[in-house]
């Protein structure tokens, strides 16, 4: 029987994991004990694509499940959905054992393996993603048992609100994230996945007309070989590859000025799975430039407080030396912190990177 101090260390992980996404794989490991479980994972899937953290051990299972393109003929997810309850359910729950033996999910890669049974929750986001919250046990073990389930519908209530908070929370961040851009006074907007805006800037929603957003909230410039690059350019970070084409020049059009789109790539933390934004749009024009916060930068491109300062350095023009002497540490410290600013934010070298980002930065 779980104590009270178990299930205490359970749910205060899972709030913790709901802040801190690199929290997950342990606050599933920790249900997937009190469950008599292996392993487990945790996935929001959506139109745009499925994001997952999974325990530490079942982790690869899973990359190989995805890889294997199981998810598209997901037996036990389909019934699960279809299901409709609000606890824990067993593959009992959803198949017969007859129905079992001629389910290729469990046949075919569940059990070779060596897993085949496990039990499944599904919380409805308000964003509409699907989160599923799954445990999985080795064969030989046997079923997962009524008694086991019962301790896990106790866990649930607080494993749907954390992964509603964590999704809350990442769309709290986005809207900040934008505000600072339209205090700074520049349109700006998130891009799902799927090329679809987010959520955008009171500004950015000025722009339409040059700007179109068309079905499945699908982003277009009405320029033609504009929309061409636009288009280009989310393709390109969608299969996580970083293109030239990251500046694109929108011409004026009547009385509305030219100016121009930079994608900007989000790089979610790595356990951080209910991040839906793929980059973020940010106009700036010949009048007016932008000034970019050293917190901004951290958010846009996970960089560290040390990292942003060196990257505001290398926008400033300063020299490796320069930004040893001034931030106090030495060269080696400084170049070890330039390699880390040009690879995560996408850049060969200190020249493309700051060809990409001056156009971002204020002049003084």
């Amino acid at each position: 029987m779980l104590d009270a101090t178990e299930f205490g260390d359970a749910v205060a992980m899972l709030y913790e994991a709901a802040a801190v996404p690199e929290v997950w794989p342990g606050a599933i490991t920790r249900l997937a004990d009190i469950a008599g479980c292996t392993g487990g994972l945790l996935f929001a899937h959506s139109g745009q694509g499925t994001n997952w953290v999974a325990s530490k051990e079942f982790a690869p299972v899973f990359d190989r499940f995805m890889q294997q393109g199981w998810m598209n003929r997901n037996a036990r997810m389909a019934g699960l959905l279809a299901h409709g309850g609000t606890g824990f359910v067993t593959d009992h729950d959803l198949f017969t054992d007859a129905e079992l033996e001629q389910t290729p999910l469990y046949t075919d890669f569940l059990r070779p393996e060596g897993y085949g049974w496990g039990t499944a929750t599904h919380v409805r986001s308000s964003s509409g993603d699907d989160i599923v919250f799954t445990l999985e046990r080795k064969f030989e073990m046997g079923p997962v048992s009524r008694r086991e389930i019962a301790l896990l519908d106790g866990v649930r209530p607080h494993l749907a609100r954390a992964a509603v908070l964590a999704s809350k929370l990442q769309m709290q961040r986005a809207q900040a994230s934008l505000a600072s851009f339209e205090q700074a006074g520049s349109p700006a907007a998130l891009i799902g996945a799927g090329k679809g805006v987010l959520a955008a800037n009171a500004s950015f929603e000025k722009l339409e007309g040059q700007i179109a957003i068309r079905a499945w909230d699908k982003i277009a410039i009405d320029d033609e070989r504009a929309d061409m690059l636009l288009q280009k350019a989310l393709s390109e970070l969608a299969r996580d590859q970083l293109g030239d084409t990251r500046s694109i020049p929108v011409p004026r059009r009547d009385d509305r000025p030219a100016f121009v789109i930079h994608v900007l790539p989000i790089r979610r933390q790595a356990q951080d799975i209910f991040s839906r934004a793929q980059a973020m749009l940010v106009v700036t024009t010949s009048e007016r430039s932008l000034q970019i916060e050293a917190s901004l930068l951290c958010e846009l491109y996970d960089l560290t407080k040390a990292e942003a300062a060196i990257a505001a350095g290398l926008l400033e023009g300063l020299t490796g030396e320069e930004l040893a002497l001034s931030r106090g540490v030495n060269r080696e410290t400084v170049r070890s912190q330039i390699k880390q600013v040009l690879a995560k934010t996408g850049c060969r070298s200190q020249a493309d990177f700051i060809r990409r980002l001056a156009p971002l930065a204020s002049t003084k």
